[in-house]
């Protein structure tokens, strides 16, 4: 097989050189010399000029001469190197360039797009030293004896001379700064009178009652014990309020379920997909997938190469969780129609603490594949719409039959 082949080849190749090499020469010789290699009588002339003593002796002339004599070899040689070449590999890589070229584009202006996304301007915090208030009092001095005193009385110890010591009581004390009174329960007696109690003994000051703290201490106990009462009576809510988002991650999501009235089925594995939690109801079942990847991410739903949809952050990537729940849900309702179980399934993408860069051109997208993309917590952006307000009320409480039976489907499922 591989000698026919290679015949083939070198036919091929022969017939199109042969093609290409004589229309070059036949264009050549008619644009300088006028003569058509297709015509016997251009070929009889030249016979006739060579017989009767043609003499080559112009440039022109020579190079005529020279196409002709070297034509038949020059055409040999190209033929035998053009059939060595594998041309089927030369035209696959020429088929596939334009491909890879926009490849390496597309990947070019992905990163671009995540870096510009990414980029955060980090503030440098203050020091300690810059932040704190300035010292309200001054730098410590001692205050206590003047120097001159200790200059007379060193120079006098040195001197052998003795010096009568002047009483320093005699000297001015400095000024004390005023102190607040400090008081202590050890101290406090009551209404009986309190302890004249001072270590210097000079100038005794009146004590006094500090009513003021024991005011404070008794409004600080009334207001902890009304904070204590409203812990302690349940808060009413009416059926018209509005319910709250709680945070809690997970959590959340499984009481915002309870709150709308379904049964909750968690940890469930469909196509290899974990989903945290299964809401079932008379007529819907809300499949919750919480997206838990923190960072920004580019979000893409399209398939590459018959590649999984990827969404890409600064660092690395992974398989679009829209796309993950998306097969789960189709997976659920293949089993629920084998089953004879009639079932709205209703696919949610909750995210919890991610930030979805480019959400506000997805949106439409995802209402497209029919995945409901929420958020709760740290979710953002603002564009992608609370699951709180997504997610519907139940349409009444399923059957304890078919719920066991729904639960025994998601097993064999997983």
């Amino acid at each position: 097989m591989k000698p026919l082949l290679i015949l083939l080849r070198i036919v091929l190749v022969g017939l199109f050189w042969s093609i290409f090499f004589i229309e070059g020469i036949r264009v050549i010789m008619l644009t300088n010399w006028h003569f058509d290699i297709f015509r016997s009588s251009h070929w009889l002339h030249a016979w006739n000029l060579w017989l009767s003593g043609w003499v080559i002796d112009e440039p022109k002339e020579w190079a005529f001469i020279l196409i002709v004599l070297t034509s038949i070899p020059v055409w040999i040689t190209v033929w035998a190197a053009l059939s060595t070449i594998k041309w089927g590999s030369v035209f696959a890589f020429l088929s596939f360039l334009p491909i890879k070229i926009f490849n390496s584009v597309f990947e070019k202006q992905v990163k671009k797009i995540t870096n510009t996304a990414s980029v955060k301007v980090v503030k440098k915090k203050k020091s300690y030293k810059e932040i704190r208030p300035k010292s309200v009092r001054g730098p410590i001095e001692d205050n206590s004896t003047p120097k001159s005193i200790f200059d007379e009385e060193r120079k006098a110890a040195l001197s052998g001379v003795t010096m009568k010591s002047k009483p320093r009581s005699s000297l001015p004390l400095p000024n004390k700064p005023e102190t607040k009174e400090f008081t202590h329960s050890l101290f406090e007696m009551g209404d009986t009178e309190p302890l004249d109690f001072d270590l210097f003994a000079e100038t005794p000051p009146p004590a006094q009652k500090n009513t003021s703290i024991k005011n404070e201490e008794s409004s600080a106990k009334k207001e902890n014990n009304q904070n204590e009462s409203k812990k302690k009576t349940p808060e009413k809510t009416t059926p018209n309020q509005p319910i709250k988002q709680k945070s809690g991650g997970a959590n959340s999501s499984f009481e915002l379920l309870k709150q709308k009235g379904y049964d909750i089925i968690t940890g469930a594995t469909i196509k290899n997909t974990f989903i945290d939690f299964i809401g079932v109801s008379k007529t819907q079942i809300c499949m919750c997938l919480n997206d838990k990847e923190p960072g920004d991410w580019l979000a893409d739903e399209e398939r590459f190469n018959d590649e999984e949809p990827l969404w890409f952050s600064e660092s690395s990537h992974r398989i679009s969780p829209v796309r993950k729940v998306d097969l789960a849900r189709l997976t659920l309702e293949e089993t629920l129609k084998d089953a004879d179980l009639s079932f709205d399934v209703v696919p949610f993408v909750i995210e919890q603490i991610g930030n979805i860069i480019n959400a506000e051109d997805m949106l439409d997208i995802w209402k497209d594949i029919g995945v409901k993309v929420t958020r709760i917590d740290r979710g953002t952006p603002k564009e992608i719409p609370l699951f709180a307000k997504t997610l519907e009320e139940a349409d009444g409480n399923v059957d304890k039959a078919i719920f066991e039976k729904i639960k025994k489907l998601l097993r064999s499922i997983a």
